[in-house]
């Protein structure tokens, strides 16, 4: 059994460690982890926080063994106050807010990613490796303070209870576990944030000490809370916000507690106050200097430092912020504004902080905020309005108002700022005659209250205590269809309840309804939302619920395996769901019939923008057609690919234009799935002829475009990948299988390559590559394809939004040669856009090539003159899509780079939105979006913009 109890705060901004020592009697002692870390070239100091900063030196950056530490001289990366202080200076290799990142669905999480604004040279890490180092550096420290070579005590053995926020949601809390599980810890439990910190209050009100960084320390004597009170815990840290309530009850004759309810998701705290800030001063700057996104980001820790010096209590009248002078109009030198405490207070108590009406309500549209930085900050900064928000969801009014209040997080470390909330919820709940005047708990820390309240629970855990109460936080709904009359606003989702809030640890719950019955082998997937404010519904309810209420996850996917021997084709299945110790959702489809147990995973990786792009693709799969024409489709289909002929397979498309009553291109998005899954059936055909081959990729290719739209479409990609890439059915097509290829075979992929993961889309750039970017070698590419296939590899290559952007830089160089004079290649600037584009159309953020790459193609051309209007047509789409504006600073290209190519789009006569979205940004129009794809997209699909 462990000895030590740890209690981990791995936070946005600072980390921190806790502990209780199971073998000490009566009530714990909270022991703080003095951290040892670098402050300084090849200087360790122990310090109770652990600044969450990673910084990643350059190879001349600093001296030999700077980073150096007693337990690896070696270590070639800092952690903490050294990488806090000297990345400040050189914010393109430091690594912050790897904790926000977890949470944004718009890039691949468990790619290298991180610094995001880094220059392309710079190495990069993933936000799990990043948390990951964080861990490390902590267990790396306790074993050498704590463990001493004692493999028994050392952190990795303990056992550990990591905090998250508790907004956050199970993807996030996933990926957390991960990093947790790449640390090696072997015992785990999440804990939320707001309640460790109310832990912390609880371990002191019963007696508990506190052993803090430089002693014992001496608790104020803490106020009672009785039976019925509720408590409001407001945790504002780094990178998120968050809300609880937590009210009192009468537990056996002792004073319990119940979590009644935890608010949404609010990617909003401190890193926005310090943007914020950032903004205020760039105004200020001598000369109107703007900064670029490495100026920037040094700016942005430069105000983090000014904000905390100034609102602390004794600080400085003001405060000189210097920032290195580089920008898009700063050349050399240093640049330098002052700061004042009223500054720095009326920006955040009008931004974050203001005055707001209790009834106020969070301003909400599909478009997120500041979000300079890469991460999609929420739209509406107003902490305030979110709170009102929040309390009028769960009841909390005047005539009932919350009853105490406990502030968390490194934000209210000034008293103004927890006086500014205490004011604002005043005007809420007082009434004349009757002020409001709530119990205001108080931890001796609020960088370190959290840590020590996941020691006390741990120690609770340990020893059978009494701990919080109320479970899940969540209730949790698929997406179904049912009998319904359809709903009069049309917005309105139909589900079925299948966890219900405040479900408790190692709970199970299974639905003995609705009957399911559901195909083996074939891939199944479940629409997942979540909600925080449907604290009554029960598994197997159905509802009608507005989208206003609800979260939508990524989606739930499995394969039923099993019954090849008996023959079995389908199996009634049940739903069953279990929160795990840990306190992670588990999902699973359970046999009726047998012990069988098909467990539901959430799809994390392979699609980033599932979670997102529902709202804008998944009605178009519920066009209905007529059965019966469907049928008459299949079987031209079955007639054409079965006979010898080659005829009817050439004339295949007019006769299922014929049988369909429609064009090719009036065929919906659901049909084409049925007539793809037809061609599936007949692939082992394609071999009879060339002729066959040809049409059936270019049936498929026009079936599955552009690769998603459908929860299924991702199977349907990877099924049609395993019927070209695996063994043949009949050992006949053995030899013919190694000359798939031609034309019609990159056409085919090109169309679907938004179905391929990166896995898939790298294997095929992989057979791209002798020919597109050929070896050096002097022995010429391995084969040579005419001009028409070479076109469709380059097409194909570029709508491979998935693969790495190194890739990507490596293919435009190759094709700048050829743009060098007209008449440039028909492809050439079709491919350097989808390459260069600064909004991909599927692909993640992770994958759009580094600005400074794409200032260098610009270069040439700029230069480039058209030699008819379709080449102009094309060159001058090209330039607009690799300068325009997204408000992002570490995707746009510099403003003297866009300001060349306005100055040529005017010259040219572009169109009026070209030079709108160069010069302001927005959408692309539907013409646009054509031309970008390629192609046309079914009837009812439409694209919508990736997240931010």
């Amino acid at each position: 059994m462990a000895r030590y109890l740890v209690g981990i705060d791995l936070g946005t901004t600072n980390s921190a460690l806790a502990y209780v020592d199971s073998r000490g009697k009566g009530q714990p002692r909270l022991n703080t982890l003095l951290i040892p870390q670098l402050v300084g070239p090849n200087d360790v100091v122990p310090r109770p926080l652990l600044p969450s900063y990673l910084y990643l030196p350059g190879p001349h950056d600093l001296p030999a063994g700077a980073c150096a530490l007693p337990w690896d001289p070696q270590r070639t990366f800092a952690v903490g106050e050294f990488a806090r202080l000297h990345g400040a200076r050189v914010p393109g290799r430091l690594v912050t807010s790897a904790k926000s990142w977890l949470c944004h669905a718009g890039v691949d999480r468990s790619a290298p990613i991180l610094p995001w604004s880094a220059p392309p040279d710079v190495p990069r890490l993933s936000p799990v490796e990043a948390s990951t180092r964080y861990l490390k550096h902590l267990a790396e420290a306790w074993n050498f303070v704590i463990a001493r070579e004692r493999a028994e005590d050392f952190l990795e053995k303990q056992a550990i209870v990591l905090t998250v926020p508790a907004s956050f949601d199970d993807m996030a809390r996933s990926l957390t576990v991960e990093a947790a599980r790449k640390a090696g810890f072997e015992n785990l439990t999440l804990l939320e944030e707001p309640q460790a910190a109310f832990y912390c209050w609880v371990a002191l009100a019963r007696g508990s000490t506190i052993h803090g960084p430089t002693g014992p320390m001496l608790a104020a004597r803490q106020p009672e809370l009785r039976p019925g009170m509720r408590c409001l815990v407001i945790d504002v840290g780094g990178g998120t916000s968050d809300f609880s309530l937590i009210e009192s009850v009468e537990d056996e004759g002792d004073l319990g507690f119940v979590r009644q309810a935890v608010g949404d998701h609010l990617l909003l705290g401190g890193d926005n106050m310090d943007l914020a800030l950032a903004r205020h001063v760039e105004t200020k700057l001598p000369g109107g200097a703007k900064l670029d996104a490495t100026g920037l980001g040094q700016l942005v820790q430069a105000c983090r430092l000014a904000k905390e010096t100034l609102l602390a209590p004794d600080g400085p009248a003001e405060y000189t912020v210097t920032v290195m002078g580089r920008g898009r109009q700063v050349i050399g030198g240093a640049v330098s504004a002052v700061l004042t405490p009223d500054e720095v207070r009326r920006t955040l108590e009008e931004g974050f902080f203001p005055h707001v009406a209790s009834t106020a309500s969070p301003l909400r549209s599909g478009r997120t905020g500041l979000h300079e930085m890469g991460l999609p900050y929420v739209q509406d900064a107003a902490i305030t309005r979110h709170l009102a928000g929040f309390l009028h969801e769960h009841g909390v009014t005047p005539e009932r108002p919350p009853d105490a209040i406990l502030f968390n997080g490194g934000v209210f470390q000034p008293p103004a700022i927890r006086q500014r909330i205490l004011d604002v919820l005043g005007k809420w709940y007082s009434s004349p005659g009757r002020p409001w005047e709530p119990v205001v708990l108080a931890n001796p820390s609020l960088d370190l209250a959290v840590a020590w309240g996941a020691a006390y629970f741990a120690w609770l855990k340990h020893t059978g205590g009494k701990r919080i109460g109320g479970g899940l936080a969540r209730s949790y709904y698929l997406g179904i269809k049912t009998d319904k009359p359809p709903a009069p606003d049309a917005e309105s989702l139909d589900l079925l309840c299948i966890v219900p809030q405040h479900l408790e640890e190692g709970s199970a719950i299974t639905l003995e309804q609705p009957e399911l019955e559901l195909a083996l082998g074939q891939p199944v997937t479940f629409p997942l939302y979540t909600s925080t404010v449907r604290a009554t519904d029960q598994p197997g309810q159905t509802l009608r619920l507005q989208p206003r209420q609800l979260l939508r996850l990524p989606p739930l996917h499995t394969v039923l395996r099993g019954g090849k021997r008996s023959g079995t084709r389908s199996v009634p299945v049940k739903l069953a769901a279990r929160l795990t110790e840990i306190g992670t959702l588990e999902l699973a489809c359970v046999a009726r019939n047998s012990d069988q147990r098909w467990r539901l995973e959430f799809n994390t990786r392979d699609l980033v923008l599932d979670a997102e792009d529902g709202d804008g693709v998944g009605e178009a799969l519920v066009d209905v057609w007529p059965e019966e024409k469907v049928q008459a489709a299949a079987a031209c289909l079955r007639s054409a690919f079965g006979s010898q002929d080659e005829k009817p397979v050439k004339e295949v498309v007019r006769s299922l234009e014929a049988a369909l009553e429609a064009g090719r291109e009036h065929w919906p998005t659901a049909l084409c799935r049925r007539l793809w899954d037809i061609l599936a059936e007949l692939a082992e055909q394609r071999r009879r002829s060339p002729a066959h081959l040809a049409r059936w990729y270019n049936l498929v290719g026009w079936c599955l475009r552009p690769g998603f739209g459908d929860p299924l479409d991702r199977y349907r990609v990877e099924q049609l990948w395993k019927l070209l890439h695996g063994a043949p059915k009949q050992p006949a097509s053995q030899a013919a299988r190694a000359g798939e290829g031609g034309a019609d075979w990159w056409i085919m992929w090109r169309r679907v390559s938004g179905g391929l993961n990166a896995a898939l889309q790298q294997a095929l750039l992989e057979r791209l590559k002798p020919v597109l970017l050929p070896a050096r070698s002097g022995k010429g590419a391995v084969y040579k394809p005419g001009a028409h296939e070479l076109a469709e590899m380059w097409r194909a290559a570029a709508s491979m939004e998935r693969v790495e952007a190194k890739w990507k830089e490596q293919l435009g160089q190759a094709l700048l040669k050829s743009v060098r004079r007209s008449p440039a290649p028909t492809y050439a600037f079709w491919a350097l856009t989808r390459l260069g584009t600064r909004r991909l159309l599927y692909g993640p953020l992770n994958a759009i090539v580094h600005p400074q790459i794409v200032e260098r193609w610009l270069e040439p051309l700029l230069g480039f003159t058209p030699g008819n209007d379709s080449e102009r047509q094309g060159w001058l789409f090209c330039l607009a899509q690799l300068s325009q504006r997204t408000g992002q600073l570490a995707l746009d290209v510099g403003d003297t780079a866009r300001q060349q190519v306005l100055a040529v789009l005017r010259g040219a006569d572009a169109s009026a939105h070209l030079i709108t979205l160069v010069e302001e940004g927005g959408q692309l129009e539907a013409s646009e979006q054509r031309q970008l794809l390629g192609d046309t997209l079914p009837i009812g699909l439409r694209l919508v913009a990736p997240v931010e």
